[in-house]
């Protein structure tokens, strides 16, 4: 092991947070583990300079000749890349771009014949031993696994070639969830300036000789959706579509002026190298792969792959980074068909927060009962079509596939005809239990859909049909029914024990889904494959999932996990939680108590005190957009006394209000806009987010943007959706198979277990929200986290480290004005001490792929500010303060030292008997006391408006003193049952009571009271006893 690098090629001095967090990560990938790191201070400037170290080092066996070669090639593709960008105009494309005209020309009169199922042999033995040799690829034929292997042999380096050293070299594949935040990381790679990998001992000592300079060798893996430049293809629009035509425009038997022209074919070899190098001369992204493949006429889908087989010598793999997003690394048949392997290589998957829920949501499958009968309807047309034309095994196959959709199908219209509840489990063995169903060997159907393209086939002739029948066009390509269909028959008929299946009912259609309830199977061969795998986020805690749940198989000292702190001062953020709002309600936003309207509105209050102690913007979240929709009706009607005004009113006082709907789609980059432009104009908002909503992840509030975040509930899962309980039950079952010791002790473990991976889920969705504000080292923020479960030990734990060391802990409950009062302390000054950052980019690739525009105005520019110049220590407190006006300039100024000051002598200086702000009451406010409190003056007094005698009249009594007001013998007769064919009436009002309140309890004997008011557990006791509520005027 070598010794480690001091400064990373960085290039400018990072903070000492960064450090620690790189030098960390360096010893995990040189000791090979697997590892999970927090980190909130946006370290994505900060990976490419360890990823190259690492990568450099683990190179550094090239021949300097060879590299000199390469630099040279590099180097003029450069400089012509770079005459082409300041081209004005670009020279005709190349020869094999010219026929696509041929292709999407008329080629004469389609023939049904095309649409015929090849002849298919389930038995042939040497089709198992070609299954066996490619590996289990889901979805792809064997013809097509033969054609990959071709193209994986067309492009593979010759092992005696001169540039071919093996697969000796580690590369560092870099996984994030879209694209937009992989071309953050590109951008952030085109600054690195890296020193030459070559040992000392192995360069020339010509001092006229230049220094080979060296280059970041980066390659963007993308999937045939995203690199596709076939207009015809690109417009289905569906990916397993593109994917299936794509496969079949390369098959043998396709007429050449079918063919895709831009697939690269042998003789093209020399086309795929210019690609190749053209690739590796730049930092390219995932737009600009597209764009040099339509420059040079050529797929860059498969001409990438070239670049990655070419890059595994040591000449081409020296510091060689890959980037992908999620699906091509996590699912194995993505993998398969890139021919990628992560043997022996680094994986760094970035935003791993969602890891667990990403790993699930890729094998998992929802298809509709409205679905399967469109693919019921179009293979039974399919098989009346060429039922005399099709061989015996492709009819008994389509055959059975009709039985198998009938069944399922049949399984859901019996749900909808049920009285059951809206969701709920379904039994794979009832899905099955059709007609002629239990005769069907799943293994062989499996294998059978995937090999004979019947998806394909059928589709291809329902659109054939369509357009013999002059039917016009959808505006939008349809997606292929069939392949969905296929997709859910797979899981069906191979059941997994880690997966489930549900059915919703949605409207007049009812849907039914495989989720796959553990991740653990499905990433542990990529970190048994993988050197290091490496987990990184800004807010990665809880981590006891990874531990206890997807990485449960590893060995404590492989496994370690890093939290590390913040680079702001800690006096820069300031946590509360808050359990009482401004009118007293205790807020428990709980499933049973969250829709009481007086807790609502005192929501609304509270919310408003706090957006006049918080400057500038404030986000809050709520649970969900179903509970932000009940919260804005509430806002919205008028509040009693106050002449029409609403919750809203009184917070758009202060702030504008702006909100997150469900199906926003596009307009969330108008929001955002939005937002940004009336804080901007000073005016300040409130951003009402739902907590897993788009503006949830990816985005940061930095400084105006975010100054406060309001947390309101805990947005807890629905424990009572059949899904959310076969998760905790599965996560049960499964610890406690795990677990030893006593019965009793087991069932508390899983217990225990179930409950923390409840909470967890909870938890890590609040953290992701905590973590939009405070994105830089100027930048300052408040938290304040409303639901009276935030001061419980187990919610505060779950917190991440740089959270909980800035909450503000008290003995003692707050009032909400009192926070409010804290917060505007804690913002006094500061805007006028920390203004706006120029800094670093502040996040691994926060970014939202439908508002990349509005996060680079949210993030400002790439420059880092001037150390803060250090001030002589005088030993007294320095106080910031917002600059005002100098008193020299008040009119005041001339009365200092006097007795009057400005006001005349003592008393004599605007009062009245009427009380503080009432001056002039009798003068020259007069009117406006006549005319809006009409009475005022009077006399009634001058002590209440409009006071009439008996209003405040409410003498109240107990519950449990009603039966003290009946006669003794009455009394006694009732209570021993001695009268029981009527009741004691009971009249309050003549006793001299308004209002009845619930205090105390009393006997289960129907009685009838009457009075003006009652509380409403007064009359929900008295009603229970069998008692009537009675008001009387």
């Amino acid at each position: 092991m070598g010794s480690q690098p001091q400064n990373f090629s960085h290039p400018y001095s990072p903070y000492d947070i960064q450090l620690q967090f790189m030098r960390a990560l360096y010893t995990c990938l040189e000791e090979g583990k697997v590892a999970v790191f927090e980190s909130p201070t946006g370290d994505d400037e900060g990976e490419p300079e360890w990823m190259l170290e690492f990568a450099k080092r683990e190179s550094a066996r090239a021949v300097t000749e060879k590299r000199r070669a390469l630099e040279a090639r590099l180097e003029k593709i450069r400089v012509e890349e770079e005459k082409q960008r300041h081209a004005t105009e670009h020279p005709g494309g190349p020869r094999k771009r010219q026929r696509l005209d041929t292709l999407s020309g008329d080629s004469g009169p389609e023939q049904d014949d095309e649409w015929i199922l090849d002849d298919y042999d389930s038995d042939a033995e040497e089709r198992m031993t070609s299954s066996k040799k490619l590996g289990d690829i889901s979805g792809l034929s064997n013809s097509t696994l033969e054609l990959l292997e071709r193209f994986k042999e067309q492009f593979s380096a010759p092992a005696d070639d001169d540039t071919g050293h093996g697969d000796d070299d580690v590369k560092i594949f870099y996984c994030s969830r879209t694209h937009s935040q992989l071309s953050q990381f590109s951008s952030e790679l085109r600054r690195v300036k890296m020193p030459s990998s070559m040992p000392a001992e192995l360069t020339t000592s010509d001092a006229d000789t230049d220094e080979v300079e060296e280059r970041v060798k980066h390659l963007t893996l993308g999937s045939r959706k995203n690199l596709c430049i076939n207009p015809k293809v690109m417009s289905l629009g569906n990916a397993t579509a593109i994917n299936e035509r794509c496969l079949e425009l390369q098959q043998p038997g396709v007429a050449a002026e079918k063919r895709c022209p831009y697939l690269p074919s042998k003789e093209d070899e020399g086309q795929v190298l210019q690609f190749r190098d053209h690739t590796l001369a730049t930092i390219k992204d995932i737009e600009d792969m597209g764009k040099l493949g339509k420059r040079m006429g050529v797929c860059p889908y498969y001409a990438s792959r070239s670049v990655l087989k070419n890059s595994e010598n040591a000449l081409l793999n020296a510091q060689k980074i890959v980037t992908l997003p999620y699906p091509l690394l996590l699912q194995r048949s993505a993998r398969d068909a890139l021919d990628l392997s992560i043997k022996n290589h680094v994986v760094i998957i970035d935003e791993a927060h969602n890891l667990m829920d990403a790993i699930c949501n890729i094998h998992s499958v929802t298809i509709r009962l409205s679905q399967l009968q469109t693919a019921l309807f179009q293979l039974t047309t399919y098989a009346r079509k060429y039922k005399a034309r099709l061989k015996g095994k492709n009819r008994n196959y389509i055959a059975q596939t009709i039985r198998l959709i009938s069944s399922i199908a049949d399984h859901l219209r019996s749900i909808i005809g049920k009285n059951l509840p809206a969701e709920g489990a379904v039994d794979p063995a009832d899905l099955m239990a059709g007609k002629g169903v239990d005769q069907i060997n799943p293994y062989k159907l499996s294998r059978y859909l995937q090999e004979s393209k019947l998806a394909r086939k059928v589709d291809g002739y329902v659109e054939f049909s369509k357009d013999k029948a002059n039917q016009q066009p959808d505006d939008k390509p349809s997606s292929p029914v069939l392949f969905l269909v296929q997709s859910f028959l797979l899981p069906l008929m191979n059941p997994s024990a880690e997966g489930r299946f549900f059915y919703l009912k949605c409207h007049d259609d009812i849907q039914l889904k495989y989720m796959l309830l553990d991740p653990t199977n499905h990433f542990r061969e990529i970190v048994e494959d993988a050197r290091a795998v490496i987990l990184a986020g800004g807010t990665m805690s809880p981590m006891s999932d990874y531990r206890n749940h997807l990485f449960s198989y590893i060995a404590p000292s492989r496994l370690d996990t890093f939290s590390y702190g913040h680079v702001i001062p800690p006096e820069n953020l300031i946590a509360h939680t808050l359990v009482n709002g401004v009118l007293g309600s205790e807020f428990d936003f709980t499933y049973d108590s969250r829709d009481s309207e007086k807790m609502i509105l005192d929501l609304g209050r509270t919310v408003a005190t706090l957006c006049r102690a918080i400057p500038d913007g404030v986000v809050a979240f709520f649970p969900s957009y179903d509970y932000l929709s009940r919260i804005l009706a509430v806002w919205r009607k008028p509040l009693v006394g106050e002449k029409g005004q609403t919750i809203l009113g009184l917070i758009e006082r202060k702030k504008s209000i702006l909100y997150e709907g469900r199906d926003m789609g596009p307009k969330t980059e108008d929001l955002l806009q939005e937002y940004t432009r009336t804080i901007d104009s000073g005016q300040g908002a409130l951003l009402l987010s739902v907590v897993g909503g788009k503006l949830s992840e990816g985005i940061n509030f930095s400084d105006k943007l975010g100054r406060g975040v309001l947390i309101i509930g805990l947005p807890f899962p629905n424990i009572r959706s059949a899904v959310w309980q076969a998760k905790i039950q599965y996560v049960e079952q499964k610890t406690y198979n795990s677990s030893s010791g006593s019965e009793k002790d087991r069932q508390s473990i899983a217990k225990a277990a179930g409950k923390d991976f409840y909470e967890n889920a909870c938890m890590r969705a609040v953290n992701q929200c905590i973590g939009r504000a405070i994105r830089h080292r100027n930048d300052y923020a408040a938290i304040v986290m409303i639901d009276r479960r935030y001061e419980k030990a187990n919610i505060q734990g779950k917190l991440p480290a740089w959270i909980k060391q800035s909450m503000v802990r008290r003995s003692v409950r707050r009032p909400a004005s009192a926070l409010a009062e804290d917060l505007s302390n804690f913002f006094s000054g500061r805007s006028a001490r920390a203004g706006p950052y120029l800094g670093q980019a502040n996040s691994l690739a926060h970014t939202l792929a439908s508002s990349e525009p509005t996060i680079k105005h949210l993030n400002q520019q790439h420059i880092r500010p001037h150390p803060p110049i250090a001030k002589p220590q005088t030993g007294l407190v320095e106080h910031n303060t917002v600059d005002k006006m100098p008193t020299r300039f008040s009119k005041t100024r001339k009365a200092r030292g006097h007795v009057s000051a400005g006001y005349g002598r003592v008393g004599k200086h605007r009062k009245h008997p009427g009380g503080r702000g009432m001056a002039g009451g009798q003068h020259h406010h007069r009117t406006n006391l006549d005319k809006f409190h009409p009475g005022y003056f009077g006399k009634v007094g001058m002590r209440y408006f409009h006071k009439t005698n008996q209003q405040f009249w409410k003498p109240t009594i107990n519950l449990d003193k009603l039966w003290s007001l009946v006669p003794t013998e009455t009394r006694e007769a009732y209570l021993s049952g001695q009268k029981t064919d009527t009741a004691p009436v009971i009249d309050l009002l003549s006793l001299g009571y308004s209002k009845v309140l619930g205090k105390g309890r009393i006997p289960e004997i129907p009685i009838v009271v009457r009075a003006r008011y009652f509380s409403r557990d007064a009359e929900q006791k008295i009603k229970e006893a069998g008692g009537v509520v009675e008001l009387v005027a």
